[in-house]
Order: structure tokens, then sequence, then C-alpha cells
């Protein structure tokens, strides 16, 4: 009986709005072509948000007049569209979500923001990434909005499908600093590094279009700027390198000519006399050919590493999570001491975190543990393997002493590279189907 009533003043709310009767509050909504007249109720609308509030009251403050009669303007709103003020005022009249979808979320988000419908913007916040239309404008809303966890969940999920997402017309219309930032990231996920040229370069000529310039050498490489060195040409295939990308002029001639001497001397970067390499030579973490199936990797950079390392013990960094088999897996850093020592190690650990509420599963997991050398003179990065069955009681497996601090930044024998300042770990990993184990000790997070 209550749902029938409820649903009784939901269809008349949609009446009223839809009729517009006794309507005291007029926008025009939208630009140019798109503009449309949309008719509300002051009171609805104030009940809704604080935003209208004070905006209406404003308006009754400083509202002209003319021979005693209050002139009523409509109210212009030329940033928002108006199907998305729309869905809008069907969210604050009736609770009507129907109209949103995928492909409004993020115009509809920005109204919903502007006017502090918190609950708008909640719902537009649900709406499944792979279900934007444009995931990319979704990122950049999220980063405007300070929406942390929405701008990650949208960059993880550039990032695992880049390349498809690469292809894209909206992959075109990204600016220079999210290019840049994505072209960085070594978890981006590409079969090559060759098809992140090509990206790049169908990105720069249409730049070029749209300030009607000559998609010359020149003019590709200004558009790029600073996203340029964040390709690793030394990753590409010589013959790629040779037949593609050395004719097209984007590069200088010391610039390829240091890709060259990366080959033929990989171990001897920053020797005088050599070219300096300015371009990045560490493979990316995401491998397309494992990552497919049950095998993924997961990455942590810890920036300005010598100040973590003088940091309390206990203390701790966490990468993002990746989802895998319906859990959350994520890298877990900690400073730690040695038995009996007071010498800092690096904890190192892969963590599991199931749904909630799920406390009967295992699983069986197959770990490489990395740290990434950070020098340039060949030096290897350090390993450790194990294999490791999960569970409600082990969400987490790895060493508490994986090695000493005071080891990675050795200056002769270390991982560290000052001028840098960071680490980077890694940790590939697969989990096999879930099984009935016996339980195992859980890593101390």
């Amino acid at each position: 009986m209550i749902s029938s009533k409820s649903g009784i003043l939901a269809d008349r709310m949609k009446h009223l709005l839809g009729t517009a009767k006794h309507a005291d509050a007029h926008f025009l909504v939208g630009d140019g072509d798109g503009k449309e007249l949309l008719s509300a109720h002051k009171g609805i609308l104030v009940s809704a948000s604080d935003v209208f509030e004070a905006m209406f009251r404003f308006d009754s403050q400083n509202g002209k007049a003319e021979n005693g009669i209050r002139i009523q303007n409509p109210v212009e709103v030329p940033d928002i569209e108006a199907a998305a003020f729309k869905v809008m005022l069907s969210f604050i009249y009736a609770d009507d979500l129907s109209e949103l979808n995928g492909d409004n979320a993020m115009a509809v988000l920005y109204a919903a923001d502007k006017y502090g419908i918190e609950g708008l913007v909640d719902h537009c916040l649900q709406i499944p990434i792979q279900n934007l239309s444009n995931v990319f404008l979704a990122h950049s809303k999220a980063r405007l909005f300070y929406l942390e966890d929405f701008e990650q969940q949208c960059l993880r999920y550039i990032c695992q499908n880049a390349e498809t997402l690469f292809k894209s017309e909206e992959f075109l219309q990204i600016d220079q600093n999210l290019l840049c930032e994505l072209f960085g990231r070594d978890q981006l996920m590409i079969s090559n590094e060759f098809e992140l040229w090509q990206a790049a370069l169908r990105w720069a000529d249409e730049k070029c279009r749209q300030n009607a310039i000559e998609c010359s050498a020149e003019n590709r490489r200004d558009a790029l700027g600073p996203a340029l060195f964040k390709i690793r040409f030394p990753l590409i295939l010589k013959k790629d390198f040779t037949k593609s990308i050395v004719p097209s002029g984007v590069l200088t001639n010391d610039e390829f000519l240091s890709v060259y001497q990366f080959h033929c001397h990989p171990n001897l970067r920053g020797v005088p006399g050599l070219n300096p390499l300015e371009f990045p030579w560490h493979g990316r973490i995401f491998d397309w050919n494992t990552a497919k199936g049950n095998w993924a990797t997961l990455a942590l950079e810890i920036e300005k590493f010598s100040e973590f390392t003088r940091e309390a013990v206990g203390t701790s960094r966490f990468s993002e999570a990746m989802q895998m088999k319906g859990f959350d897996w994520k890298i877990l850093a900690k400073i730690e001491t040695e038995e009996d020592s007071t010498d800092k190690c690096l904890g190192f650990y892969l963590l599991c975190i199931p749904p909630k509420n799920d406390g009967n599963w295992s699983c069986e997991c197959s770990a490489t543990l990395r740290i990434v050398s950070q020098k340039n003179d060949g030096t290897e990065d350090l390993m450790k393997k194990y294999d490791h069955v999960l569970d409600n009681e082990s969400r987490g497996w790895g060493w508490p002493n994986f090695t000493l601090m005071e080891f990675i930044m050795d200056p002769e024998e270390g991982l560290y590279d000052s001028d840098e300042d960071k680490v980077t770990l890694t940790i590939d990993f697969t989990v096999e189907e879930e099984k009935t184990t016996k339980k195992r000790k859980l890593a101390d997070e």
C-alpha cells in the first residue's frame, strides 16, 4: 500500500513538472541552437538544494520591477545541456532516474554538482565505467570536481583498455596534459610501444587540423610537447624505428642516434661521447600476452624514497587496487626491521582483499616480487618468487625483510638512483581456481 501511494505521488510530481502548471521559475538552458526554455517551481527546487535557495533569494532582493510588477526574466544556463537539466529536474521532482545513462552521465554530473544535488551526483558516479560513452571526459570531470576515487577508476579503466581506447575519436579530443600523464604510466596496457607512437601521431595530426596548420614534423613535435618523451622508443623494434619513426622527422638527429646507441650498447648509458638517452627504456608493467587471462601485474612507485626510508617503522605505502577473480589485489610496502636489529628493511607483500562478508574462500597464488633497478648501468632487478594459498586468515603473503633499505640505496651495488629519488615495486602474479586447503598465517598488514 505504501509503495502504491509513493508511486501515485511520483506520478503527480512528474505531471506537475511536465505541465509546468503554476511554475514560477524559468531557465533558458543550453547554448546556440540547443537552447530550450524549461519551467519549474521554486518551492520544490529550494527543498532540494541550498544553491537554488540562495539563487532565488538573491533574485527576490535584486529583481527589477516596472509599474509595480516584478519582471521575471529566465535564468540563463548556457553551460548545461537542456537534456541534462531535464534529468536533474526529474530527479528533484520524483527521484526519477529513467533517463540517466552512460551517454549523459557526465553532463548530468556537471549539472548536479553545480546545483548541489548530492544524491544525483552519487547516482552518476555509480554508473559502471564501461558504460560511459566517453571515459576520457569522465576522467576530466572527476579531476575538476576533486572526485579522487572516481578519477582513479577512470584512469585504471583507460590503462587496462588503452589498446582499444587509443583508437577512438574521443582519445583525439583529450588535452596534452592528460596525454602526457597516460603515456607516462607504467600500467598502460598496450601490445607494443610502436602502437603508442602511432596513437601519438594520430593525436598530434588531429591537433594540427584543429588549429588549421600543416601536419609537419615540427608541428607534430610541438603538439606532443612533453608527451613525446614519455614514449619508450628504445623498446620499439629497430626495423619499425628505422622504417617509420626516423623518416617522420619528429625526433632530432641526436635523439634517434641515442636510441640506436642504446640498442648497440645497452649497458653503457651515460658514458661520455654517447648521445644522452632522453626516453624511458624500462618495459611497461602490464604484458598484453599474460594480463588477458589469470596473469596480471601490480606496480607501486614510491616517490621521494629517501624520505620514505627515514619514516617510522610500520609506515606503509599501498598500490592502486586491481580486480581479479572477484577480489581486489594490492601491493603493500612497509618499513620493517630485522629481528634483533634496528636496521630498516623493506617489507614487500601481495595483499588480497575479498568481497565483504565473504568468509569462506581460498585461492592458489604464484607471484614474482620485484624491485625494479633505477640505474642505467645494467644493474639487474631484485626478484623473489613464491607459491602460496591465500584464504580468509591469510590474505597476504610476502617478506617482512625483502631487503635492507641500506642495500637499495647503496650507490655502488644498490637499485636506487639518487637523481630520480624513487623506487618502483612490481608483482607479477597468477591466481588459480579456488581450492579448499588448510589455513595459513596472515601476513601482518
